[in-house]
């Protein structure tokens, strides 16, 4: 199955979560990619205020997994739970069947301390994200964002590396709106890119937008059935 691209910004006054649906891809490259609809959830709101998303493989057990995430927050994942056992409840969720190569980042609040953990069910490793200063974390189709963000070198024809310039992003300065507004960029951008790149066009679609503060988790934008 495609992947996509999914990335969480977190700010002292809030985290941010949004995602890209899977387009269709382009057959002409590589006809054996499967059709994964836009309207797939990837970003689902927990009862207890965290927020889940995913990137990896789209289905399970021959069926959207998307049905099984929100069977798994139904019926497990309480108003009561701890943001911090849920890694350990996705593990035991899906851990009687064949794992899924899906990557889950679990974001929340326990009390004032931001939370977010990074799980890859195939593996089931989990990491704890450091959130003690603003910045960002993102997974599925990586390269897009990681060239624009991370420091880069060009290779010349002796072989020999010369270093661009690095802009760092001011994430301390960040605002939660500054967050949102530079996660649909980093999604949007991974979207035109690939549109005019000779790539499988793996992120598309409508972006959802989950904001996660300690007071309240609320959606910012939703796509809807209509």
């Amino acid at each position: 199955m495609k992947r996509k691209h999914v990335s969480n910004d977190f700010q002292p006054d809030g985290s941010f979560w949004n995602l890209e649906d899977e387009r269709s891809s382009k057959p002409v490259i590589q006809p054996e990619i499967l059709h994964t609809p836009n309207s797939t959830d990837k970003t689902f709101l927990c009862p207890n205020g965290a927020g889940i998303s995913i990137c990896g493989d789209a289905s399970f057990l021959n069926k959207p997994i998307t049905g099984f995430i929100q069977d798994m927050i139904r019926t497990k994942i309480k108003s009561e739970t701890r943001v911090s056992d849920i890694p350990q409840i996705i593990i035991d969720y899906f851990k009687e069947s064949d794992t899924p190569n899906t990557t889950f980042l679990i974001a929340g609040y326990s009390s004032e301390q931001q939370l977010i953990y990074k799980l890859n069910l195939s593996t089931n490793e989990v990491v704890s994200i450091d959130t003690s200063a603003p910045g960002a974390v993102w997974d599925g189709e990586v390269s897009t964002l990681t060239r624009l963000i991370q420091p880069l070198a060009i290779k010349s024809d002796s072989g020999i590396y010369q270093d661009l310039p690095n802009e760092e992003i001011l994430w301390n300065y960040f605002t939660l709106q500054d967050a949102v507004d530079f996660a649909r960029f980093a999604v949007e951008t991974t979207i035109q890119t690939m549109r005019f790149k000779n790539v499988i066009e793996t992120v598309g679609g409508a972006v959802d937008v989950l904001v996660i503060t300690p007071d309240a988790t609320k959606w910012l934008q939703k796509e809807s059935l209509h």
